[in-house]
């Protein structure tokens, strides 16, 4: 399955200590109609909340760490679930001891995050849910 889009426009915000990255991250694209694009970032949190796709069990295992951290990477993508923006977001942190972690994006109390929100042109992807491996994937 491939698909062309072009780019439309590229939009950099910050969020504020005490924000919550997914939910104000979805907010912006509702507030703006975002429904196809890309997102990345960089900052540090205070409180993250990731997880672990376990293809046997299929489900998220999710952990939840409260120490300050970097994030080294956040990246992800826009599609549509149940006709929504949905941002699938996952996130490489640095841990005081320059230890790294990593995984799905669930939550994150932010310190400090700057991003880019790349939206793209073209038919959004939507998402549906997968037999195979009991996740909700790009239909299209």
């Amino acid at each position: 399955m491939l698909k062309d889009f072009n780019f439309k426009k590229i939009i950099q915000g910050r969020l504020f200590k005490g924000d919550e990255i997914i939910s104000e991250i979805t907010k912006i694209l509702k507030e703006k109609s975002i429904t196809s694009g890309l997102i990345s970032g960089i900052g540090a949190v205070s409180k993250v909340k990731i997880g672990y796709y376990d293809q046997k069990k299929r489900q998220y295992i999710s952990k939840e760490f409260c120490e300050p951290m970097e994030i080294l990477s956040l990246k992800g993508n826009i599609s549509l679930k149940d006709g929504e923006p949905f941002a699938h977001i996952h996130i490489i942190l640095s841990k005081e001891d320059y230890s790294t972690i990593g995984g799905h994006l669930f939550e994150a109390s932010v310190f400090a995050f700057e991003f880019e929100i790349i939206e793209l042109d073209g038919i959004p992807s939507e998402r549906g849910y997968d037999e195979d491996t009991g996740l909700f994937l790009w239909k299209c």
